[in-house]
């Protein structure tokens, strides 16, 4: 990548800081209801990187912590915002909440917890059956990896050689409970390996690390290679939902996390490498304010859907 590429990616993951963090603000303040936020903070590398190795063409399946893909994915926060207060606006039309875009290739997170793994590896095998060139991308939790149908899915494919790569955001915490808690083995990626999948485990705060790893996985892909499975160590840095105060975590721990901040960390990267002045740092960040401003301006202006389409846009 050059300088400006770099650049871009820092830009995209502070965007989605000040996004989620405006979402969060909008949360506390009552302008939204229902369930809280499920922010990404500290988590943006993993998307950003990701995300930023993908083509046109391929589909990326998120949870319900899905903001930080569907912004790294190139869709507007000014819709994406929209959709979160439920506004007619929004890429769901205000009635869902769980934001798709399949022109961008963005099919709505999932609520429950694994449900979008083999979803995605489905796509996956149509796209193989079909002859084309796309491939999938699953987003999903350390917990998610002890839901039976994850074993299944990394079973399936293995077998069949699928263009899918399979991204675990290891934050450390399955809501309250440590990783450690739930999984015997030193890393989640070995449970893949068993199942004769290509594997890595990089730092999920490192967002070329991550994005050299899904352009690795993702070539193999293409070539015939097979999916892959991929653990990005990353830190949570706020609460699993956005009013949760984190009690069960050492207040240690927690400051050893911000020191290794994503966005801090890359900015500091490339104000070393000579690539992001102090100032250019500062110019970037307003300009990024400037835009989550007009974003929020937009969700509050924008109408809500009319009762009449309640019942529009439904399948059964």
């Amino acid at each position: 990548m050059d300088d400006q590429e770099k650049r871009d990616l820092l830009r995209r993951m502070l965007l989605i800081r000040r996004f989620e963090e405006a979402w969060g603000e909008a949360y506390h303040n009552e302008e939204i209801e229902g369930i809280p936020p499920s922010l990404s903070t500290g988590q943006e590398a993993v998307s950003v990187g990701a995300c930023g190795a993908l083509e046109d063409g391929d589909f990326v399946f998120t949870t319900h912590r899905g903001q930080a893909p569907q912004l790294a994915m190139g869709l507007e926060p000014a819709r994406v915002m929209a959709e979160l207060f439920c506004k007619r606006d929004g890429y769901n039309k205000g009635k869902s909440y769980h934001v798709t875009d399949v022109a961008r290739g963005v099919i709505g997170m999932g609520g429950i917890i694994g449900a979008q793994v083999p979803v995605a590896a489905g796509m996956a095998l149509a796209r193989k059956m079909r002859g084309e060139s796309g491939l999938s991308l699953a987003f999903f939790g350390d917990g998610t990896i002890n839901e039976g149908v994850v074993a299944e899915t990394m079973n399936m494919a293995a077998i069949w050689q699928l263009p899918f790569i399979m991204v675990c955001e290891n934050n450390g915490y399955c809501i309250s409970m440590p990783v450690a808690n739930s999984l015997a083995t030193p890393t989640i990626a070995e449970r893949a390996g068993a199942f004769g999948l290509s594997t890595a485990v990089v730092d999920g705060n490192d967002v070329e690390a991550v994005h050299d790893a899904v352009a690795e996985a993702a070539a193999r892909a293409r070539s015939g290679g097979g999916a892959t499975f991929i653990e990005a160590q990353t830190l949570r840095l706020g609460g699993h939902l956005a009013h949760d105060p984190q009690r069960y975590r050492d207040p240690d721990e927690l400051a050893a996390a911000w020191e290794n901040c994503p966005v801090e960390r890359y900015r500091r990267v490339l104000a070393e490498s000579g690539a992001l002045s102090g100032q250019a740092f500062d110019d970037l960040a307003a300009e990024v304010d400037a835009e989550i401003n007009a974003t929020l301006s937009h969700a509050r202006q924008s109408p809500p859907p009319a009762a009449g389409e309640a019942f529009d846009d439904l399948w059964a």
